[in-house]
């Protein structure tokens, strides 16, 4: 049990997070210097550490807010804690600076002369000492809460000022801020703070319908409104004619003219209150891409969500939030209709999904190491789904797809084991009756027309998740060649994703909490692998399932404690004998089911094994810049071809052409024996099956490196990759086109990469995180 609870509490061990609360007081100058000068400052040199979960010290700059609030020493990714701690989310938790000094947050603004002010002289320490850095951002967390503590720092750790580990603001810069501590670091004009947290004229009219609607009384519109906030309480909602304006969706107890938020730790716990609102209030702070999860609303989507939820059903009785309701979703909102659930989920399936990728479950390499480093995702159609075929199938199943969330945040470790058998025995109790019911529903096998084809329109339908160590990210299409394993997702699969990761999810729970959810991922991912390959012949079946777990622990736990369910029954789809059927029934998908629309484009740069049908006149061919980055895309890294070893998880490519520069991510795909165990990571790895895949545009938050290479260059750059066989040769690389920490023009290609970035693409783009950049 100690071996256990040792690897156990090496569970999302990462740095701290940082959150902060509405409009705080402040003293504010008629030049607004704040606004102009040093929020815009905070943006481009700060945020790249200092927002959201993974903020040193909690320090969050995204506005004036996070700088009065200050910093705390709780590592809230501590996985090591016994007991839940109170939550701090920025703009949620408390809402003045006095209410966080009472929740145990210290002010870095402790004195009007800059020699004695913590923050200016930790930015200021790194102008004296440039060296640089031997540890990522979370393995050098020093917070010093006064100037007894800062000078301790400065004396035994002088390497660590701010910016950490990169440039040093220039002397210009230094002066701005010092300038703005003088005059006692005020905050923005009364009119800027207005401003920022208003909703603009153009927008306000969409707003109160958008409002009107999710507050109207009756039964019905009450749990669809309820619903609907469950999944959309992370999205930074826009509207087409301001793509830039985003909003949150919060529960208020008081009406929409006067939004008083309601801070619970999950959306789906009980509101405290009798009577309550659902409003839409403006995102307050600079928008940081690792968190930002664009949602449009729209006249068009308020008729789709009508066509959805006004069909005829009813309700008798709301759901309550007691436990063994609210975290089960298939109890709480069974009066709606599932395939109405269902398609509301798939119309905008990549946002749903990137809900778990970018919320606070996944960070760290213990929270993300139970998926693959890449693989495609489909869905079953919903007139195939089991729950949509039968209310009676529905009803027995949903008591058994109970979720870790009915435990608490605060799950014993004693108990941990035990409550993880129970959940597991109901999971086990459920495969078997999804299997009968699948037999009695198709007695023959699932048929390609089970797989959902986007409804001729919809490029939701199939998905690619790439996993970058720490992080990941979802695109749209089938990128990247054909992946080792594949997900099929039916709405229960899809359902628990969203409530085990992102709305059952506690940030600030103990460690049980957080094993059990880490542990269901597990048993979700195994299922959703295990649906993809009932369209597979029953004889190849677990010959599939052996290679995507090797190894004799994880064979092991795959034979005894998920052994196969309906391995030997028929599948409706033919294949031709003799070839790989997972590549068939990939290929049979793409361009027999999806139309072009539908499918998106051929990836010319990646694709080798996956090739488009001859008589569709289809044809894997790549050209230009595209053709340069085909001759190191999908390689295997074997004996002969080793270099996607040596790469970094990440790294975005700045082609710097004569007009324009163009972006390109560099995705390294770490093979694995299989991705069984919560540790030990490292011991299960298939290095030689390694390799790159490339992208343009900006597929991921972490990057590791930027390269600069002028157009001109190219084809040296590809060709000195396919030369590099060791460490040494990827680090020559690096010195001809790479921008290292220390470089004297870091910061200009930052800022660069960060407009290319949002005249890339204007609705997602936001803030690139550092923290993990290549030492």
């Amino acid at each position: 049990m100690q071996f256990i609870k040792t690897l156990v509490m090496m569970l999302f061990t990462t740095l701290g997070f940082c959150l902060c609360s509405g409009a705080l007081a402040a003293e504010t100058l008629s030049e607004d210097l704040f606004t102009h000068k040093i929020q815009p400052l905070f943006d481009n040199r700060c945020l790249a550490c200092h927002s959201c979960f993974n903020a040193p010290c909690q320090l969050n700059l995204q506005n004036f807010d996070g700088f009065a609030r200050g910093a705390n020493k709780l590592n809230v990714y501590d996985g090591t804690r016994s007991k839940s701690v109170e939550p701090s989310r920025i703009w949620i938790d408390a809402k003045s600076t006095k209410e966080w000094r009472e929740k145990g947050f210290f002010t870095v603004h402790n004195s009007i002369e800059p020699e004695k002010n913590i923050f200016f002289q930790m930015l200021n320490l790194r102008a004296i000492n440039t060296s640089s850095v031997k540890a990522q951002v979370h393995e050098s967390q020093v917070c010093a809460a006064n100037s007894e503590e800062l000078d301790s720092m400065k004396t035994a750790q002088s390497q660590l000022g701010m910016p950490y580990g990169l440039p040093a603001l220039r002397e210009t810069e230094l002066e701005t801020i010092k300038a703005w501590i003088s005059k006692g670091a005020p905050g923005p004009s009364l009119d800027a703070d207005k401003k920022a947290h208003s909703i603009s004229t153009k927008l306000v009219s969409q707003v109160e319908i958008w409002e009107k609607y999710l507050n109207q009384n009756e039964l019905k519109q009450k749990l669809v409104s309820r619903y609907l906030f469950e999944h959309l309480f992370l999205a930074h909602i826009y509207f087409p004619e301001e793509p830039r304006t985003f909003l949150r969706l919060i529960r208020s107890k008081r009406s929409c003219d006067k939004p008083d938020e309601i801070a619970t730790r999950r959306p789906n716990d009980d509101p405290g209150v009798k009577k309550f609102y659902y409003c839409l209030v403006r995102f307050p702070g600079t928008i940081v891409s690792k968190t930002h999860l664009p949602y449009e609303l729209s006249h068009q989507k308020l008729a789709r969500f009508k066509e959805l939820f006004d069909q005829k059903w009813d309700v008798q009785t709301l759901p309550s939030y007691e436990s063994g309701v609210a975290e089960n979703p298939f109890i709480a909102f069974q009066d709606i209709p599932v395939k109405i659930r269902y398609q509301f989920l798939l119309d905008d399936a990549q946002y749903h999904v990137a809900t778990f990728i970018k919320g606070p479950v996944c960070n760290g390499t213990m929270a993300v190491n139970s998926i693959q480093e890449q693989f495609y995702t489909f869905f079953l159609n919903p007139d195939s789904d089991n729950m949509v075929l039968s209310k009676e199938y529905e009803k027995q199943a949903a008591p058994l797809l109970a979720l870790p969330g009915k435990f608490g945040s605060d799950v014993e470790f004693t108990s941990a084991p035990l409550d993880l058998k129970r959940i597991t025995d109901y999971r086990e109790a459920y495969r078997l009756l999804r299997s009968k019911e699948l037999i009695k529903n198709r007695p023959d096998g699932y048929t390609l027309n089970d797989i959902w084809n986007g409804d001729e329109k919809n490029n939701n339908a199939v998905l690619t998740i790439f996993r970058h160590d720490q992080n990941a990210v979802v695109i749209k299409g089938a990128v990247g060649d054909l992946s080792k394993t594949v997900f099929v997702l039916d709405y229960p699969l899809f359902e628990r994703l969203v409530y085990n990761l992102v709305v059952n999810f506690d940030v600030f729970g103990n460690i049980g909490h957080q094993l059990l959810t880490r542990v269901y991922m597990d048993m979700i991912r195994m299922e959703a692998e295990e649906l993809f390959l009932r369209f597979l012949p029953p004889e190849e079946r677990l010959q599939y399932r052996r290679t995507w777990y090797q190894g004799i622990l994880a064979s092991a736990k795959m034979e005894y404690i998920y052994p196969p369910v309906g391995a030997g029954e028929p599948t409706g789809v033919r294949f031709t004998k003799g070839t790989q059927t997972k590549r068939q029934m990939v290929e049979k998908i793409l361009f027999y089911r999806m139309n072009e629309k539908v499918r998106g484009e051929i990836d010319d740069i990646n694709w080798r094994k996956v090739t488009p049908p001859a008589s569709l006149g289809l044809k894997v061919k790549a050209t230009g810049l595209n053709n340069e980055f085909r001759k190191i895309s999908s390689i295997a890294a074997g004996n002969s071809t080793p270099f996607a070893r040596y790469f970094p998880d990440v790294a975005f490519v700045m082609v710097k052409g004569k007009d324009e520069t163009r972006v390109f991510s560099l995705i390294h795909n770490k093979e694995h024996e299989n991705v069984s165990w919560i540790t030990a990571e490292s011991l299960r790895m298939s290095p030689k099956e390694d390799t790159l895949t490339v992208r343009e545009g900006f597929w991921a938050y972490y990057p590791n490196m930027i390269f600069q290479v002028p157009e001109k260059e190219l084809p040296a750059f590809t060709t000195l990759i396919t030369r590099i066989k060791n460490d040494q040769g990827y680090e020559a690389l690096v010195d001809k086109w790479g921008v290292r920490r220390q470089n004297p023009h870091f910061w200009s290609a930052y800022d660069e990469l960060q407009k290319v970035y949002l005249d890339f693409d204007r609705i997602n783009a936001g803030y690139i995180d550092l923290t993990r950049y290549s030492l």
